[in-house]
């Protein structure tokens, strides 16, 4: 498994990833995970303090929402 590199987008001279609509708000907490090359989960702010989880094997809810959490808490310091 490995973080997804965003790519460059020379337009508005950000680092993006794609996804797919589901995210609508920029943030460092925004991640994407591949494994064996498929997405199998995304994490992003989609309002305010809201954001938006999406998973699939080899994740179960237990571990997706960890790594979420973990995600979401290690940038409060």
């Amino acid at each position: 498994m490995h973080n997804k590199a965003p790519m460059w987008n020379e337009m508005s001279q950000v680092y993006q990833l794609d996804f797919g609509g589901r995210v609508t708000q920029e943030s460092a907490k925004n991640f994407q995970i591949e494994f064996r090359g498929k997405q199998v989960m995304q994490f992003g702010r989609i309002d305010g303090n809201a954001y938006t989880l999406d998973f699939q094997y080899p994740f179960s809810a237990l571990q997706a929402f960890a790594v979420a959490l973990a995600n979401v808490t290690q940038r409060l310091k």
